[in-house]
């Protein structure tokens, strides 16, 4: 006689239900990325505007321009280049040397029906001196 032996798997409903847990996984993934990868561009962008030689003798258009040609290489195009200006602050605060550009806005990408994700981007760099100065 054989004894009974206990028998033990995977069922259908368990399978459907790590099946969509998986699929809406997979689905919010998919839909955070590009705005995750837009943060990451726009964060590599205002690095390399900080390292600019002139940076700290540019003025807020100058730094727009150039800020610019950063999205184009990162091919960010999210950002109104006519805004751009607008949205960089600039300052010098008292006791520290060198200029500072912060650039602070909201993205928002669709994520279901009438729901958005959202992420507000808010970085400031401080402008490298040139070695003239």
């Amino acid at each position: 006689m054989n004894p009974k032996r206990k028998q033990t798997g995977l069922t259908l409903s368990g399978l459907i239900a790590a099946c969509v847990v998986v699929g809406a996984v997979a689905l919010f993934a998919m839909k955070l990325w590009p705005v995750y990868n837009e943060k990451m561009k726009v964060d590599m962008a205002m690095e390399k505007l900080a390292t600019l030689p002139e940076g700290e003798r540019m003025g807020r258009t100058s730094l727009a321009r150039a800020l610019q040609d950063q999205f184009d290489v990162q091919d960010v195009d999210t950002i109104d280049h006519r805004k751009l200006p607008k949205m960089l602050e600039i300052s010098r605060p008292k006791g520290q040397k060198g200029k500072f550009v912060r650039l602070a806005y909201e993205i928002r990408a669709p994520f279901f029906s009438n729901l958005d994700i959202v992420m507000n981007y808010d970085k400031t760099v401080q402008l490298t001196a040139s070695a003239t100065d």
